[in-house]
């Protein structure tokens, strides 16, 4: 199962706590979501405010996250900036944890063409034996990876899967030779119909078993109700993403008692507004499972 890229990973958020990363929470956070049958976790994501995050601070996050899980789930580092060779250097620091491989996206802001595009991903195949996981989410690098550059991509050993953020590219990444796994948590289902084999996704924070349950109905080849039940929780994740992430997954979090809402400047805390109509939710989804189980 380690070396598997399938199901419903976890792009664990960073708690903090009057300016600096919450240990004790993130590792309560990590033990949590490993007993409740996440599939995987994604340490140094976006959603864990990884950009914002000193040297320093990066190591203790993976560290307390490795330790925790400890080789029950396996755990992707997300490694990004603009410099390939940066890049490179730090997969060879985060090589010091027991990480399973590494999730990279494209150079940001430099916006390379896909000769660059595949240059970049083949020096960091080289600078690693673990897996790559690519990384496509052009609305924060610049630059798209391209069903065919993804395709000549796959025929590197340790290049193995592609995190899709991109609606309109799922069929043209889900031909590939590599695992497809969705980035867009509102886009999943469609992501699963175009031949992904599941999701790194900041709403399995909140709707983890929701999500599992999708998946596996989709397996058993039982489409309409999974676009059914899939219809009914997919406004809480469209909610979650209404501010800059991960303000809205860390307050409905806070609400459950397991971390501080805090988030690190320039991303705002979630505004009152938002809480309220995050405490509908919950409600929601609360009725919902108890519905679930009743009809069960």
């Amino acid at each position: 199962m380690l070396n598997r890229f399938e199901g419903i990973w976890l792009p664990i958020v960073t708690p903090m706590r009057r300016g600096e990363v919450d240990i004790d929470a993130l590792q309560a956070l990590t033990d949590h979501y490993v007993n409740a049958g996440i599939d995987g976790l994604v340490a140094l994501s976006t959603t864990g405010e990884a950009a914002l995050l000193d040297d320093v601070e990066r190591a203790a996050v993976l560290q307390a996250i490795t330790d925790v899980a400890a080789q029950r789930v396996p755990v992707l580092a997300g490694v990004g900036g603009s410099d390939t060779r940066a890049f490179a250097r730090e997969i060879h620091r985060l090589e010091h944890w027991d990480v399973t491989g590494f999730l990279v996206s494209a150079p940001a802001y430099v916006c390379p063409d896909q000769r660059g595009v595949a240059w970049h991903f083949e020096q960091i195949a080289r600078a690693t034996a673990r897996p790559i996981v690519l990384y496509d989410v052009p609305h924060r690098t610049g630059v798209a990876i391209e069903a065919q550059t993804a395709s000549d991509l796959a025929d590197i050993d340790n290049i193995v899967a592609i995190k899709a953020c991109v609606r309109e590219r799922f069929d043209a990444l889900g031909g590939s030779r590599l695992a497809m796994l969705c980035g867009s948590d509102d886009a999943f289902l469609d992501c699963l119909n175009a031949g992904g084999t599941g999701g790194i996704l900041a709403g399995a924070h909140v709707c983890g078993d929701l999500l599992r349950d999708v998946l596996a109905l989709m397996k058993q080849s039982q489409h309409e109700a999974a676009t059914e039940l899939f219809k009914r929780f997919v406004p809480v994740l469209r909610l979650l993403f209404s501010a800059p992430n991960p303000s809205a997954i860390k307050a409905m979090l806070a609400l459950e008692g397991r971390l501080s809402h805090e988030t690190r400047m320039p991303i705002a805390s979630a505004s009152p507004v938002l809480l309220t109509r995050l405490e509908i939710a919950r409600a929601a989804l609360d009725d919902l499972r108890a519905e679930l189980a009743l009809n069960a």
